[in-house]
């Protein structure tokens, strides 16, 4: 079976009594890089910065402003950076416990929202948990390691998209959930070409080997169903009357809302479609065996009148002793007498079960 990794954050717990606020960074966290986006309806600047302070002069000005913070291995810089932009301290400490459920919460001067980002990568699930918060006029995410889908979020940027530069921070919070969202479309296809595969399989020649790839895909659309799930409440909130969010964001994050749906539906299919391989495979099997069975006891049955003959004339009886000791052994043609009793006897009942339809075709 298909090594597996990267599947589930590994859970880190705090010693029992630890005061709330507390940020530890997660084992073996890479450490944070900062990339500045400002921009406006005119002009763009974009930067990876050395520290937090860098971020004030855009702070500042009027743009709109993407912190994107990549490793949450510094929990000093991270610390520092919430105290430049005003974060919640209980936010922060949920940004770098990485085993939190999708979900948004509205404080005072900014909204946090927990997403989990899900890639294919060499074939295995991969999950990781980007936390977003939404403030006036910007957006600071919190990734846990390089790499995600929200390139074509900044090449909009780039080249001046005219939705997304002319509008507010909360649209380009929306644009970068919306990727994640966007980004669990692939991954169901890729499991749904795996599904026809397995099922091909397990028409074709059932083995144990379908049980165990049938086990894996189960359990990486469970870990799935946990990560999409809780997004509902998430953008149902986004979507409702909530600072920060203005109106004519709300329709785009209940769109986010039906995408999440739609993800959720086609989830619930493929958890069916794999709990019915097992049955499938049962009833493969089932079938397999039934045919095997029926082979051996046709083979059996053909043989069984055969070996009834055989056994009549391989009795030991003394012919001198009366002339009805079996006369026909002392015929000149018994012995092809006796065998094509048998022969005929073989095709007489092959005749009679290819009729039946027990074997071949019927006509």
């Amino acid at each position: 079976m298909a090594k597996r990794h990267r599947l589930l954050p590994k859970r880190h717990m705090k010693p029992p009594g630890t005061a709330p606020g507390t940020l530890v960074a997660p084992e073996h966290a890479d450490k944070p890089v900062i990339t500045i986006i400002s921009y406006d309806q005119d002009e763009m600047t974009e930067k990876i910065i050395g520290g937090p302070d860098e971020i004030k002069p855009f702070l500042s000005e009027e743009n709109i402003v993407w912190v994107d913070v990549v490793g949450l291995g510094d929990t000093d810089l991270i610390a520092k950076l919430g105290e430049i932009l005003g974060l919640h301290l209980l936010a922060l400490e949920d940004v770098l416990n990485v085993h939190h459920r999708p979900k948004a919460e509205v404080y005072e001067n900014e909204i946090f929202i927990v997403t989990r980002m899900v890639r294919i990568i060499n074939g295995v699930l991969d999950l990781e948990q980007v936390s977003f918060f939404l403030g006036k006029n910007y957006v600071v995410s919190f990734q846990e390691r390089k790499g995600d889908c929200f390139e074509p979020v900044r090449d909009r940027i780039r080249k001046g998209g005219r939705r997304i530069r002319f509008m507010r921070a909360d649209y380009l919070a929306y644009a970068l959930i919306d990727a994640i969202v966007d980004g669990y479309f692939p991954v169901l296809e890729h499991y749904s070409e795996k599904l026809i595969v397995l099922e091909d399989v397990v028409v074709a020649n059932p083995n144990q080997k379908i049980v165990e790839d049938s086990y894996v895909v189960k359990r990486d659309f469970q870990v799935l169903h946990h990560s999409i799930w809780p997004l509902r409440e998430a953008m149902r909130t986004l979507s409702g009357d909530v600072p920060l969010v203005h109106n004519e964001t709300t329709q785009f994050f209940r769109d986010c809302h039906d995408h999440v749906i739609q993800i959720v539906d086609i989830l619930e299919v493929y958890r069916e479609r794999v709990a019915g391989l097992t049955d499938l495979y049962l009833s493969c099997l089932s079938n397999k065996m039934n045919d095997i069975m029926k082979v051996l006891t046709i083979i059996a049955t053909i043989f069984i009148p055969l070996s009834f003959i055989a056994g009549v004339y391989g009795m030991n009886f003394d012919q001198n002793a009366s002339p009805f000791n079996m006369p026909e052994l002392r015929w000149y043609l018994g012995y092809p007498f006796a065998l094509g009793i048998m022969l005929a006897l073989a095709a007489g009942l092959v005749f009679y079960f290819w009729r039946k339809g027990w074997i071949g075709t019927k006509r």
